[in-house]
């Protein structure tokens, strides 16, 4: 599982257009942090985890081939969408690439809306189709909700400067334990508070991000004290 911060770093560089915050609340929503989550829908139970990208691969192509749809990694990007979002097998496991996709997923959506609607209640629509493809069925599963109340997810951490290009390498890198021990020790290295890279200030969200538009002029506010 990725830590917030981790998370926060990743959305701040891979999903620029969208708030940290908001992509965070996804996240924890859709996969919990977990990079190589797979869903399969309609099968009436849950997958077995995969310990490694090669893995992930193999178990959702097999299902896939089965007909079902997937959904996949840290965004729960469906494999029905791989192709129109420019995806790939052998990338949509990547943190970075499958966050960039959930971003112009949300982003997408949240356009395609907003026109005579006020922004929270835009973003809230666009939120519901991006689990359900339907503006009001993320509303009465619960969906919407859950995201919103994960918002908080993030509350108080500062996301990191992840080296997107070591972590993917430490993320396809290796089979089982081995690739894992790497993850492990970049995600220590980019955590500590004594390691490097330092903190990085969150990019200020989309105007349209009501919530997290809210907590980062807070965040700012109280920075700007601090250094008076």
């Amino acid at each position: 599982m990725l830590p917030s911060a981790i998370v926060l770093g990743l959305a701040a560089q891979c999903a620029p257009g969208v708030a940290p915050e908001t992509i965070a609340a996804i996240v924890q929503t859709e996969s919990q942090g977990f990079e190589l989550a797979i869903n399969v829908n309609g099968l009436g139970r849950k997958v077995g985890p995969a310990t490694n990208v090669a893995q992930a691969i193999a178990i959702a192509r097999s299902y896939v081939s089965k007909g079902y749809s997937v959904d996949l990694g840290l965004g729960q990007i469906n494999s029905r969408n791989m192709k129109a979002l420019g995806l790939t097998w052998d990338n949509v496991f990547d943190p970075c690439t499958n966050i960039a996709a959930a971003g112009a997923v949300l982003s997408g959506n949240y356009h395609s809306v907003r026109a005579g609607l006020h922004p929270q209640r835009a973003l809230r629509i666009a939120l519901s189709m991006y689990n359900t493809g339907s503006q009001s069925r993320g509303f009465s599963n619960g969906y919407v909700g859950k995201v919103v109340g994960n918002a908080g997810v993030s509350d108080g951490i500062r996301p990191v400067a992840v080296r997107v290009s070591a972590f993917t390498d430490a993320t396809n890198t290796g089979e089982g334990s081995g690739a894992t021990a790497q993850l492990a020790a970049l995600v220590e290295e980019n955590t500590s508070q004594g390691g490097q890279p330092k903190a990085a200030p969150p990019p200020p969200p989309p105007s349209w991000d009501v919530f997290a538009r809210a907590e980062y002029e807070r965040a700012r506010l109280a920075g700007e004290g601090e250094n008076r």
